[in-house]
């Protein structure tokens, strides 16, 4: 990425516990008068010369069905932040509406950004990496709220070092002879604070929150934005090292998926994993003459008879219900042939299921507790628990 590129603000989905100061379910329409305008239009400006920068480094996908997917999820939440006030944290509190852009670069990177006046770019290998279009959307709300909130005209104002020219100057420097002598260096100071210094945890939290809030006014789950954060924080257990992307700089920690579940809480949301992600969810399988319940790679039990798919079905629902819960292992019990988590009955082995597994009933009801402790053992393993 180029080092323009690297001056987006980065997406960390942070969220933060701090109590509403007005209502976010409250539309308001955006007042823009001259001087506003004229903020919007120097953001405006200033994202187009960035966009053409970072498009001399970058290629451009051309997977169409990935550019629709984020142009589809983009424009929803431009239209949301152009028109709804939120609770801002950090950043210019009106509401700053633009045209937004979306685009695809291609590469295996976990990343997006956002430029000045709503040019967003994400890569390929974020729209690998997540589950749903949940998940995608906690990312797309983080990156409108950065130019919506206009982070990087904050960030001028608050850092004496950062005149109103310092940023055209360094453009100017780049377009004209290449990223070498004093514009490289400025530019380097620049990327280096944007990094290390204050304002970027003010600014993350900021977005963090102010995505938060338009998701809670979009069609989409803001769970996702939990289930992204739990995924790379998994990845990064069994890759021992790694790339971090997107969380380059504050990668995700316990503390951080406590405050986004304590926000949660706070606004009603059901912590539903399996609606959002597949990492989470059991899965119904149809196999020839029966379905089998799958929780990724392990199979739980098997259904067979004419009811196999009525009764599959609502095993699925009782057993995601369950390990929504984040359960532990011993709360997975059985009373004859019916297995029970948390004292609720999930599903019952029936002689025809035994038959599908080729066990005797016994067995096969044994062998479907031990599937649904694999299965508790597995979600444990992939949540941070408050």
């Amino acid at each position: 990425m180029s080092l323009i590129a690297s001056l987006a603000i980065a997406c960390t989905c942070q969220a933060q516990a701090t109590p509403p100061a007005q209502d976010p379910t409250v539309q308001t329409p955006a007042v823009v008068d001259a001087r506003h305008q004229k903020d919007l239009e120097r953001d405006t400006e200033r994202g187009k010369k960035y966009s053409e920068i970072v498009e001399k480094d970058e290629k451009l996908s051309e997977d169409q069905a990935a550019i629709e997917r984020v142009q589809r999820i983009g424009n929803e939440f431009a239209k949301i932040a152009n028109e709804n006030a939120v609770v801002v944290t950090w950043g210019d509190k009106r509401i700053n509406p633009f045209n937004y852009t979306f685009k695809v670069i291609k590469g295996d990177d976990v990343n997006a950004f956002s430029l000045p006046g709503g040019y967003i770019y994400v890569y390929e290998g974020l729209l690998k990496f997540v589950d749903s279009d949940d998940e995608l959307a906690g990312v797309m709300s983080h990156e409108v709220a950065h130019a919506s909130l206009r982070h990087i005209a904050t960030l001028e104002r608050e850092q004496s070092k950062l005149s109103l020219l310092t940023i055209p100057l360094i453009l100017a420097g780049i377009m004209g002879g290449g990223e070498t002598g004093a514009g490289a260096a400025q530019l380097g100071t620049l990327l280096n604070t944007a990094k290390t210094s204050g304002w970027s945890v003010s600014a993350e939290e900021a977005a963090d929150y102010a995505g938060f809030q338009y998701m809670l006014k979009s069609k989409y789950n803001p769970v996702g934005i939990l289930t992204f954060m739990e995924r790379l924080g998994r990845r990064d257990l069994v890759a021992n090292a790694i790339d971090w992307g997107i969380y380059q700089t504050h990668p995700p920690t316990r503390e951080r998926a406590e405050a986004l579940q304590a926000k949660l809480a706070q606004y009603g949301v059901p912590i539903r994993r399996s609606r959002v992600s597949s990492s989470y969810a059991a899965a119904l399988v149809e196999k020839e003459g029966h379905f089998e319940l799958k929780f990724q790679n392990l199979r739980i039990t098997a259904f067979g008879g004419p009811n196999a798919a009525d009764r599959g079905k609502a095993a699925l629902e009782a057993v995601n219900l369950f390990l929504d819960r984040v359960p532990a292992m011993f709360e997975v019990t059985q009373d004859g042939t019916a297995l029970f988590g948390r004292r609720e009955r999930l599903f019952e082995v029936t002689a025809e299921d035994a038959a599908v597994l080729k066990i005797p009933n016994e067995q096969a009801t044994k062998a479907g507790a031990e599937g649904l402790r694999r299965a508790v053992y597995q979600v444990s393993m992939r949540v941070w628990r408050p």
